[in-house]
């Protein structure tokens, strides 16, 4: 399985949508590394950054959904 299908939605350990946890999980980056630069991502390219975020929480399943 490639590293694009693990990729989901973690609600267990969700801030907003639990996308940038969904994204540490699947590649083992610290969550908070993550939303750290997703904060940067807003500061510096805000339409772009909201766009990936909500496209992503919108399509990617959450972890429940996932068959491994």
């Amino acid at each position: 399985m490639s590293i694009w299908h693990r990729i989901t939605v973690d609600k267990k350990h969700n801030k907003l949508f639990g996308v940038c946890a969904g994204i540490a999980n699947a590649f083992g980056y610290s969550r908070m590394a993550v939303r750290v630069t997703t904060v940067i991502g807003l500061l510096f390219a805000p339409i772009i950054t909201l766009t990936v975020y909500a496209t992503a929480a919108v399509l990617l399943p959450t972890r429940q959904q996932v068959v491994a």
